[in-house]
């Protein structure tokens, strides 16, 4: 069984295909975060950077040598967290609005951002 399509079918359905892939769409946000842990007692091995959204962790990683991060993963509509192994002292990033818990560990990320870039994230010694 032979099946002709003509030029202008089969482009109509290569453009479907594309369109239907597209994944910019805001139903789906996506925390993208990156910057650089700075302490003089860390331990790159052991130190793990979480996301967390809707109490489901969405994405986690090792440090890079030197400190260095990246992480993305999918979000609710609420906003994420960035949960650390140990507690944060400080930190300064590219967006405002972004707390740090009591207990030094997470820091929240209010609904509406989605790229942070920490300049740096410093822990308590």
């Amino acid at each position: 069984m032979k099946i002709y399509l003509k030029t202008g079918a089969l482009v109509l359905i290569i453009a479907l295909l594309f369109l239907s892939c597209r994944s910019d769409s805001q139903e789906n946000p996506r925390a993208f975060v990156e910057g650089k842990v700075v302490s003089a007692t860390v331990d790159y091995n052991k130190f793990m950077l979480r996301i967390i959204s809707e109490n489901t962790v969405v994405a986690e990683t090792l440090l890079e040598t030197g400190g260095n991060f990246k992480l993305s993963g999918p979000i609710g509509e609420t906003g994420f967290e960035m949960i650390a192994t140990e507690k944060i002292k400080t930190f300064s990033a590219d967006k405002t609005g972004l707390q740090i818990s009591s207990d030094g560990l997470k820091i929240s990320v209010p609904a509406g951002i989605t790229y942070i870039k920490f300049n740096e994230i410093v822990l308590e010694q």
